[in-house]
């Protein structure tokens, strides 16, 4: 087996790298870093964090691609806005002003094969997005319609760019898929508008609110549903008064004409099966689709004598076809003191404890500490799948160019896992959910070092679960528990969670 990362450092040369980065090993500290096993972990997880910025930093073609991509998306960012202003658009995303700042990975930057889109949110601020519409899908062939998914950026800036990673992977297995920048954020407008009016609002003001994510991804779903013969509406929350009738919509359409590209159906609308769709998010995008899940119609909370619309106001009295949901660091479990009720499977991937900041972790944690959503997912007899990269930081679902750290494997890692996971829900036919609920049943176990799906890849510090019914016998539902992930499936040769020293000896 070739190896994947560089080598291990030694027990003694982890201590001597760890009181470089400040951290005191001899006398009183031992009692934080009692096991040189330990310390040799916690230094390996640090080196890790910083794989993909030493990878990018060390490779001329990922910088030569990044300045023409860089260039190419501020010139088109900057026309944009310049045009727009003319519809009284504001324009308040920090990627749009920074060349490079909305291009994703820029290896790929001229691959996208996707329609790019623009609609309004109840906000009435300009969202734009793309459309992956699976025209170079590898499978799908013969199918009338396609399953869909939407997907919702982080906060703090986090655009729809950073996620064409997974669009084009679900693309490329035949789905239609959704990205989008929310309100404030990459190419999206910064400022609300009432409906047909030029004049700015603080509507969605400021960007970093959760109402402008969990609002948009509604609305994005509103999108994504759209046909010419029901055209997008904004939503409203219940109780709330919705300015965007009809007629509204047909204001709006009249003062945009010959000023600004506003769209009011999906172009791939023909195409989508318009009765599954699946959501993912990142960060504050994973908390808001762990809201919007809840929307879905397969469950009872749109039964009036539960109170249901009560419950969930974020939908809006509507129920939506979502039958899985994926959250990138990762679900929630509560919103506040409000329980989630999980209605459709989930899965949840997360980091090992860093989010922007690589630092020491002088004790370790418990094992189960990432596993609250997963037990609250069992609760509800939902399928449901948790790991945590190794050595994974809250980037590791960006494709970001050289800024801040993330480790070299880990958005290889939640490409196939994510793409497993809706593949095993979304997918119309036996066989590819059947090669799905292999995948995710075999996957932990894989030996090779190289293949980023391996067990080796999961933390070695939060334990993973998962429980995933594999069919019915005798009208009873068959299921599959495992509450130590790292070392579940025949063969599997990685160590357990917190057996330092097995789990340091791994691919060396």
């Amino acid at each position: 087996m070739r190896r994947l990362r560089t080598r291990l450092l030694s027990a003694s040369a982890a201590v001597v790298a760890a009181a470089s980065l400040g951290v005191t090993t001899a006398g009183p500290a031992l009692a934080d870093y009692p096991d040189p096993d330990y310390v040799q972990h916690d230094v390996d997880n640090m080196a890790r964090a910083q794989g993909r910025q030493t990878t990018q930093a060390t490779d001329p073609e990922y910088g030569e691609a990044f300045v023409f991509a860089g260039a190419d998306t501020f010139l088109s960012d900057l026309g944009q806005t310049v045009n727009d202003a003319r519809a009284g658009r504001v324009y308040t995303g920090g990627g749009r002003y920074i060349p490079g700042g909305s291009a994703g990975d820029p290896r790929y930057y001229y691959d996208v094969q996707s329609t790019e889109v623009s609609f309004v949110s109840r906000t009435g601020a300009k969202l734009t997005g793309h459309v992956w519409g699976g025209t170079a899908a590898v499978r799908g062939e013969g199918l009338d319609r396609r399953p869909g998914v939407v997907i919702t950026s982080g906060s703090i800036q986090g655009y729809e760019a950073m996620y064409f990673w997974a669009a084009r992977e679900l693309a490329r297995r035949g789905y239609i898929v959704l990205t989008w920048d929310v309100q404030g954020q990459g190419r999206s407008e910064g400022v609300g508008h009432a409906p047909a009016s030029t004049t700015p609002t603080f509507a969605g003001v400021p960007f970093q609110q959760e109402a402008n994510f969990v609002d948009g991804t509604v609305d994005a779903l509103e999108f994504m549903l759209s046909t010419p013969s029901s055209e997008y509406l904004p939503s409203a929350r219940l109780g709330q008064t919705n300015p965007w009738t009809p007629e509204a919509r047909e204001a709006q359409k009249a003062m945009s004409d010959g000023k600004e590209e506003l769209d009011w159906v999906n172009p791939f609308w023909a195409q989508l099966d318009r009765d599954t769709i699946g959501l993912a998010g990142h960060s504050l995008g994973g908390s808001s689709v762990s809201i919007v899940q809840q929307c879905s119609d397969l469950g009872d909370l749109w039964d009036p004598a539960v109170a249901g619309q009560a419950v969930v106001p974020e939908c809006g009295g509507t129920a939506y076809p979502i039958r899985a949901v994926v959250g990138w660091d990762g679900l929630s479990a509560t919103r506040g003191a409000r329980p989630i009720v999980p209605l459709v499977p989930g899965m949840t991937q997360q980091a090992d404890g860093y989010f922007f900041n690589v630092q020491p972790a002088f004790t370790a944690p418990n094992p189960r500490g990432h596993l609250g959503v997963h037990d609250r997912w069992v609760q509800a007899g939902q399928d449901t799948y948790s790991f945590s990269v190794r050595g994974g930081t809250h980037l590791e679902w960006t494709d970001l160019p050289y800024a801040l750290p993330a480790t070299s494997y880990g958005t290889s890692m939640a490409t196939a896992y994510t793409a497993a996971w809706m593949d095993r829900f979304l997918w119309p036919t036996a066989d590819v959910r059947d090669q799905a609920l292999d995948f995710l049943l075999g996957a932990p176990a894989t030996t090779d070092c190289d293949s980023p799906v391996a067990g080796t890849n999961m933390s070695m510090r939060y334990d993973g679960a998962l429980s995933l019914t594999t069919g019915v016998v005798d009208g009873q539902s068959v299921r599959v528990t495992s509450e130590s992930l790292r070392t579940f499936g025949e063969g599997n040769p990685w160590a357990a969670v917190g057996e330092w020293a097995a789990g340091n000896a791994e691919c060396a």
